[in-house]
């Protein structure tokens, strides 16, 4: 069953275009691992500081293989030095349903 993976970070105001810059890097390299179908980085309109990293798995087994491996704190690193004050959240979600087709009249 797929499975998104939320993280929730706080970024400077004088660090996001170079987090954004580091994100695009990382999802770069993240791309074609085994297991990984897509990334979004989200950035709230209210308060530009915070972001919603959300990448969709394959299965939790395939994204927990990824986050154990050595290899993940390499291919993250790019993004490590803008995190701020240590306010990162991580939340796993089961994929229960999806709607790929928009209501007539949106």
């Amino acid at each position: 069953m797929p499975v998104r993976v939320m993280v929730s970070a706080r970024i400077d105001d004088k660090n996001r275009e170079a987090f954004e810059a580091a994100y695009r890097a990382v999802a770069a390299v993240v791309s074609g691992t085994p297991g990984h179908i897509r990334d979004e980085l989200l950035r709230d309109v209210e308060e530009p500081g915070r972001y919603i990293l959300l990448a969709e798995w394959e299965s939790e087994k395939a994204f927990r293989t990824w986050e154990d491996a050595p290899s993940h704190r390499e291919m993250a690193a790019p993004m490590f030095p803008y995190w701020s004050g240590g306010g990162i959240e991580r939340r796993i979600f089961d994929l229960r349903a999806r709607l790929d087709t928009v209501p007539s009249g949106a």
